[in-house]
């Protein structure tokens, strides 16, 4: 199980990753978001296909149909998918719930990112 958490924690890292340089890149014209933001999209996208296969290996199954590719392209339909589809459903809902907390503190570290980003971006401006 070694490989799936590895790569949730560069899923997480990625967030918090993200809000640091979003302090550094501005806003694109007219929209509410940056090009690090942009950026950040596909690797989440990959993240979530790799943590799919990675479980579904760790746990001795094989990877069927499309169903990780579904989680990582479209990861707040496709993750709870890929849980009711490949557990019994008292654990898909456990996955579900812990799904919540995990989609939680990657949003949580990626504001506690933007606040050291400003921090580190009003730091640099006031010259030290």
């Amino acid at each position: 199980m070694q490989a799936p958490r590895l790569l949730l924690g560069a899923l997480a890292l990625s967030f918090l990753a993200a809000g640091i340089a979003d302090a550094f890149v501005p806003l694109l014209p007219g929209r509410q978001y940056s090009a690090v933001d942009m950026l950040h999209m596909p690797l989440i996208t990959a993240l979530c296909y790799a943590w799919c296969r990675a479980d579904l290996l760790a746990r001795g199954q094989v990877p069927r149909g499309r169903i990780a590719l579904f989680a990582g392209v479209f990861p707040l339909l496709g993750v709870p998918v890929f849980f009711l589809r490949t557990r019994p459903w008292r654990q898909a809902l456990l996955g579900l719930l812990r799904t919540v907390g995990f989609l939680a503190a990657c949003l949580l570290l990626a504001s506690l990112g933007g606040l050291l980003g400003e921090f580190a971006a009003g730091a640099s401006h006031r010259g030290g």
